[in-house]
């Protein structure tokens, strides 16, 4: 089915189960993976009816690669269960601070028998520590260490979150694996890439599949720092004109 009829599908499915049977049970999705429902979450919203595209999930699915993974922002685990669907992918490093979402993480994990993926329950940064997660209501994807601000949108703080740096990443991934890497931390990403060029595994990253905000970010510096560790192919996925995804390789 094409991606406008199949998401259109999907976004029917959606309505039917959130004000219909408002099941709580698992449920299979655009992505064709189980999802536990968080009806009032637009990430699951868009998770399961496939917002986010194929592009991503595609590449995920056609690794051929042996490769670690590490999904930095993973929030309730679609690109996690989908890196674990893929045997080329032996190990995934699921990062994700809010301890709100990590049981729906944990849970979504386990529905699709996802046994390769070692949940970090933190978020890079550069010192390791504390810092303050704000949240938007309704949108787990919105969490942010920066400070968020939309209309019409309640923001409230989470408790304090834990956070590591390079040093701590040295230590949880050793051995220098070939890995590819996924960031999606609302505005924080040139942080997390300065703190990942630090490691020694990222000798060993082939790819960076990267949101960008520019409205947070400057690109350029992201461009800059990673041509430097011989990153030479930068693709822009998306039509927005300052919200996008990147695929960075070698």
């Amino acid at each position: 089915m094409h991606y406008y009829f199949r998401k259109k599908f999907f976004k029917v499915i959606f309505l039917f189960h959130k004000f219909f049977t408002k099941t709580t049970r698992p449920l299979k999705g655009f992505y064709d993976i189980y999802l536990t429902p968080a009806y009032h979450d637009k990430t699951f919203e868009y998770c399961f009816k496939g917002t986010y595209g194929t592009q991503f999930s595609d590449f995920l699915a056609n690794i051929t690669d042996e490769l670690f993974f590490l999904d930095i922002g993973a929030n309730q685990g679609l690109y996690s269960v989908l890196a674990g669907k893929n045997p080329a992918v032996k190990k995934i490093f699921s990062f994700e601070p809010n301890q709100v979402i990590v049981p729906r993480l944990i849970n979504n994990l386990k529905i699709n028998q996802i046994h390769t993926s070692e949940i970090i329950p933190a978020a890079i940064s550069n010192q390791t520590g504390e810092l303050t997660l704000n949240t938007v209501e309704g949108h787990s994807g919105k969490s942010s260490l920066r400070t968020v601000k939309q209309e019409n949108k309640t923001t409230s703080t989470v408790k304090i979150i834990q956070t590591i740096n390079h040093e701590a990443l040295n230590k949880r991934i050793q051995g220098q694996p070939l890995n590819g890497i996924k960031i999606d931390v609302e505005g924080h990403e040139e942080v997390v890439i300065q703190e990942l060029v630090k490691c020694d595994f990222f000798k060993q990253t082939q790819w960076i599949f990267c949101e960008i905000d520019e409205k947070w970010i400057n690109p350029e510096n992201i461009y800059r720092l990673l041509r430097k560790e011989g990153f030479t192919y930068f693709e822009r996925i998306g039509n927005h004109p300052t919200h996008y995804d990147v695929m960075m390789r070698r």
